[in-house]
């Protein structure tokens, strides 16, 4: 059996964080419940106002966490983006008072310049986020989130040259710029630490063409084949995201698709946008949804040859 720790990201139950006081599930019910689960970690947002799904801001909260994490035996990620100096240094604070080993993060420059001057803007950065992220024993990993090709990245990252700054693969992010998934893989593999797996069809929308997030199992991206290259490449620790009813336009012609199965038309009937259904709809849909999604994701598992074991993994 091939080894690997697990984690779940609390964007699987957004809607049931976000709506937690008519849910009462804050950032202490997900980390109970996912330790219950089996997950040998578990990554939280803390992408927007008030550290959105870590459910709070002061030093007596980060500790609650970290002491609730730790109390099970769990590792701990957390998610910010934008990838200043100033901003990230916060932000390797908090995740170093959390407990958190890992900061993903990603570039908010985009529509700023040229892809030339994100690129540099994004590489000058990361060379000072670190020596900071060293200091204080946070792994920073950057993301293909929507904007940069798997070259693109793997450049940044070798340019940045730091044992401390590397990358997340995200199983399906590279849709969103007509990039294979496979080939973004391959780009980016030699700088992999931390990865995203989810599911994604593409649609043609009601404002144009989208990627959309499926329940995992329900969708085109050949996961196991891609967690079969990631495990290859050396990744040993996974995390689980539910993606259902996320949107993202596609930022590329679709005549420049690649003729790979997993950019092939799905029925429009299937857009679904999370944030336009009702509070009580949409955490029970969501629900159900990481349900089917999780039950997929550990079949896969069990077809591959995977064993979730706690960390530390070889």
């Amino acid at each position: 059996m091939k080894q690997i720790s697990l984690h779940v990201h609390s964007f699987s139950l957004r809607y049931a964080l976000r709506h937690r006081a008519i849910t009462g599930y804050d950032v202490f019910a997900y980390i109970d419940e996912m330790a219950q689960r089996g997950f040998t970690g578990v990554n939280v947002s803390a992408n927007g106002p008030g550290l959105r799904d870590l459910c709070g801001e002061t030093a007596d909260h980060f500790a609650r966490v970290r002491d609730a994490v730790g109390d099970r035996g769990m590792r701990f990620e957390l998610d910010t983006s934008d990838t200043r100096p100033e901003h990230m240094a916060r932000m390797i604070g908090i995740a170093r008072a959390c407990g958190a080993d890992t900061l993903r993060t990603y570039t908010k420059y985009q529509g700023m310049g040229s892809l030339d001057e994100i690129v540099e803007w994004t590489i000058a950065d990361l060379r000072v986020v670190g020596p900071v992220a060293a200091d204080a024993g946070v792994l920073v990993v950057l993301e293909n989130h929507e904007d940069f090709t798997g070259p693109v990245l793997a450049r940044i990252l070798g340019e940045v040259d730091h044992p401390w700054v590397r990358a997340l693969y995200d199983y399906g992010n590279s849709q969103m710029v007509g990039e294979d998934p496979f080939e973004a893989l391959a780009a980016m593999a030699p700088f992999i630490e931390r990865v995203h797996g989810k599911d994604h069809v593409m649609l043609h929308g009601p404002d144009g063409p989208v990627v959309q997030g499926v329940p995992f199992g329900t969708g085109r991206l050949d996961a196991l084949e891609t967690t079969n290259r990631l495990y290859d490449a050396g990744v040993r620790r996974f995390c689980f995201e539910n993606v259902w009813s996320y949107v993202a336009p596609l930022r590329c012609a679709p005549d420049d698709l690649p003729p790979t199965p997993c950019f092939e038309w799905d029925d429009p009937s299937r857009y679904l946008r999370g944030d336009d259904l009702a509070p009580e709809i949409v955490v029970a849909e969501e629900r159900n949804a990481f349900e089917v999604g999780l039950a997929n994701w550990r079949r896969m598992l069990e077809v591959g040859g995977y064993a979730v074991r706690p960390e530390p993994v070889a």
